[in-house]
């Protein structure tokens, strides 16, 4: 396994100790006026021009799209929103949805995926405390109790300490495209080419349905690939999730199948955006398991992508903070890692105490390690993964 910074992003630290502890931090007391000029915050709704001018200037992925934010809201019962801070010439935007909570007041959570903060400018410690604590404040003014924040394993460094509390989750595997085609093809695990060149010589093939012909077939696979891994209700999106990411998205996404005997076997969702490839959701029909099929939907779409001169093809991670089947089957593409990191804040203490209470109250003992707290399930202890929708609960063969 090797764990590279990517040239041309972020560098990456060594992967912290995950945090065990139950105290999810509350906004630092750092100065608002760093290096003498002030920070100014500002929250952006998805129709205001800022937001989609900020992109076109500042390295992003699919996941900071007002477009998709509200995608998300929608599935959410929030509203999407973008905390947009400026200092100087510098300035950050990190997206957002905020919810309303049953017992008052409201939350702002990450849409689903990676989308934490994007900087135009350089990114230093001090400068995103900085920042990151002049947007905290203004989320407390609005009556937002806790704030959560998923990561970007390839855009964003952890911020610094003394910022809420870091969580880290585990790796993701990143495929590293600007490597010669013969040093990819070397990277994949033996047991991966072997089944990828026994499907071509049994004739499968894996491509894009340009015509989008058998979406109707990759929402089936994914709900059944969703309800043979009991996933929560939260993965089993509706028509109106899929067709609006559809229409969101426009030509960044594309819908990848492998058909046998004209019956789609695997179909699966992929996102490109400023030279990163995400492999996003995906379904598979069980029947054709053992043929190894995904390994070859992969390998299409890695040469692909490559081709088209992008710079990652982002694989996701698996189903927890340690290495699992799901993980190592991604790990068999690439020896490349990054860490996902989540941010948790508690912005107003007594009120999420006073929620806690409340929700413990009425459901009883509540699962641990969930954040925010209040809306944590009953019992048990919370795994969070670092895997991507799509992937939840399903370890392709």
């Amino acid at each position: 396994m090797r764990r590279i910074a990517p040239s041309g992003f972020p560098v990456l630290p060594s992967p912290r100790k995950r945090v065990q502890s139950a105290d999810h931090g509350s906004i630092p007391c750092s100065n608002p006026h760093h290096s003498g000029r002030a920070v100014k915050a500002e929250l952006l709704g998805v129709d205001a021009p800022v937001w989609n001018s900020f992109l076109t200037h500042a390295r992003h992925d699919f996941y900071h799209l007002p477009s998709y934010a509200a995608i998300c809201a929608a599935q959410e019962g929030g509203d999407a929103q973008a905390l947009h801070i400026t200092h100087g010439g510098r300035r950050v935007l990190l997206p957002l949805i905020v919810r309303p909570i049953r017992g008052g007041g409201y939350d702002a959570v990450s849409p689903y995926g990676y989308p934490g903060p994007v900087v135009i400018g350089p990114a230093d410690a001090d400068f995103m405390r900085s920042a990151l604590t002049a947007g905290m404040r203004l989320l407390g003014t609005q009556g937002i109790v806790s704030l959560f924040v998923r990561l970007h394993p390839l855009l964003n460094i952890p911020p610094p300490e003394r910022l809420g509390q870091i969580v880290q989750h585990g790796d993701t595997i990143v495929i590293d495209l600007t490597l010669p085609e013969e040093e990819l093809w070397n990277q994949t695990r033996p047991n991966h080419r072997s089944q990828i060149n026994r499907a071509v010589r049994a004739g499968r093939e894996a491509k894009f349905d340009e015509a989008w012909s058998h979406f109707g077939a990759f929402k089936r696979l994914y709900r059944e690939t969703m309800t043979k891994v009991s996933a929560a209700s939260y993965f089993f999106f509706d028509e109106a999730y899929f067709d609006d990411l559809k229409a969101a998205l426009g030509e960044r996404i594309r819908l990848c199948v492998v058909e046998v005997d004209q019956t789609v076997a695997v179909a699966a969702l992929f996102v490109e955006t400023g030279g990163i490839v995400q492999y996003h959701l995906s379904g598979s029909d069980p029947a054709f398991a053992r043929e190894g099929l995904t390994k070859l939907m992969f390998h299409f779409v890695r040469t692909w992508a490559k081709e088209r001169g992008n710079r990652y093809f982002h694989l996701g991670g698996g189903l927890g903070p340690a290495d699992d089947p799901l993980l190592h089957f991604k790990a068999g593409f690439s020896p490349l890692r990054q860490s996902y990191y989540t941010l948790r804040a508690i912005l107003n203490e007594g009120e999420y105490e006073r929620l806690v209470q409340a929700r413990a109250a009425g459901h009883g003992p509540l699962e641990t390690g969930f954040f925010p707290a209040y809306r944590a399930p009953r019992g048990g202890s919370y795994r969070p993964s670092a895997s991507s929708i799509g992937d939840h609960g399903n370890a392709p063969r």
